[in-house]
């Protein structure tokens, strides 16, 4: 009866929809003995977010239409088609959670590996995943609830309308998939073993990186103008606001129109740069390195951490806005290229000359900048 009064009914959709998140994490807390449980509470709970919050809207807050562009952009970094990659990604991640938290939390005996054999069983049995309190994989697959929830929330014009939302999407996309990769690396160094599934996942949260950081950029450009207008800052922050020059998005076409129209806007915001792509692969070559030369202990570790940052820098510096990102490969390559023959077996001349290359080809391939093909203001 309290909350039914106008008052306070902003609070009950609220209410409902840390209820939805709670249901989510709860078997997960309690180790939910049956998968009935974990499926009913899990289902219920992004049910509830949803008709709490993502389809009637905001409690108090009108979502406008218009004025989708930044100023000085010439894209929409908000547009569906923009965000629609990373929905599906973090839908391909939450799939894949479950069936390693299925396995952690009993339900089921065995686990799919197509290339290493054991090696998921090995990882997500491990002393590391033990050190989390809950079954690590299904935090992942909370995670990724959140992720594909907020990702649904909010209009192509959120950037301006809900920096709030666009920030803390961003933030738990990109520490988030930052963790997920680093833990990725650390299995063949704490573990000794490869996850597959888990390498699909670390994929996936770097595609989904490279989808949101422009959406980012776009509301610090806001919050930052907005502040030079004499706008309050927090009251932007928290209810949105509007600029002068922005313009309505008349460049993306709509879901109606030729689909091979909507893929092609898919690169916007996106540079295929060549350079990045060669130093991408000299980073999973990089990674293979031990294999290849028969070697192991420090070195081996080394060039797994450090192939997979190569390779994590370079697919992220895709993004027109993080383009300078790829400097991070230049003091990588010099590692590559002095520090192994430090860490390498003594006598491994063709390992040796093999890390010389791949640290100068890091080097020399980040100096080029690649053009730019949209303008960001």
């Amino acid at each position: 009866m309290s909350l039914s009064s106008r008052r306070y009914a902003w609070i009950a959709p609220w209410i409902l929809c840390f209820t939805g998140f709670w249901l989510n994490f709860a078997p997960l807390l309690f180790w939910a003995k049956v998968s009935v449980e974990y499926l009913n509470d899990t289902v219920v709970g992004v049910l509830l977010v949803a008709f709490s919050i993502i389809v009637p809207g905001l409690p108090r807050k009108v979502e406008e239409k218009g004025h989708e562009i930044p100023k000085g952009w010439s894209y929409n970094p908000s547009a569906w088609i923009q965000r629609l990659p990373v929905i599906i990604l973090a839908c391909v991640g939450w799939f894949i959670s479950r069936y390693l938290a299925a396995y952690q939390l009993g339900f089921i005996d065995s686990v799919w590996d197509p290339v290493f054999g054991t090696g998921t069983k090995d990882v997500i049995t491990s002393s590391v995943a033990h050190f989390f309190p809950v079954a690590d994989a299904g935090l992942g697959a909370f995670a990724y609830t959140i992720e594909a929830l907020m990702g649904c929330k909010g209009g192509a014009n959120r950037w301006r309308t809900m920096p709030w939302l666009v920030v803390g999407f961003v933030l738990l996309v990109v520490p988030l998939g930052v963790v997920s990769i680093i833990l990725v690396v650390l299995q063949p160094l704490l573990v000794g073993a490869w996850c597959f599934l888990c390498l699909v996942t670390a994929l996936s949260m770097m595609i989904m990186i490279l989808f949101t950081i422009d959406e980012l950029v776009a509301v610090f450009q806001f919050l930052y103008r907005a502040k030079k207008e004499g706008q309050p800052f927090w009251k932007v922050f928290w209810h949105g606001g509007d600029l002068k020059g922005t313009k309505n998005d008349n460049r993306t076409p709509s879901f109606s129109s030729n689909p091979w129209g909507l893929i092609k806007t898919l690169h916007f915001g996106i540079g295929f740069r060549w350079n990045l792509f060669i130093s991408t692969l000299l980073g999973a070559w990089l990674m293979l390195t031990p294999y290849a030369f028969s070697f192991s202990g420090v070195g081996a570790d080394s060039d797994h951490l450090i192939g997979a940052l190569v390779v994590v820098v370079s697919v992220i510096s895709l993004a027109e806005v993080a383009r300078g990102l790829r400097w991070v490969n230049v003091i990588l390559g010099l590692w590559v290229a002095i520090a192994s023959w430090f860490l390498l077996p003594s006598g491994m001349l063709g390992a040796s000359f093999n890390h010389l290359a791949i640290g100068v080809l890091l080097i020399l391939i980040a100096i080029p900048r690649g053009k730019i093909l949209e303008t960001y203001g």
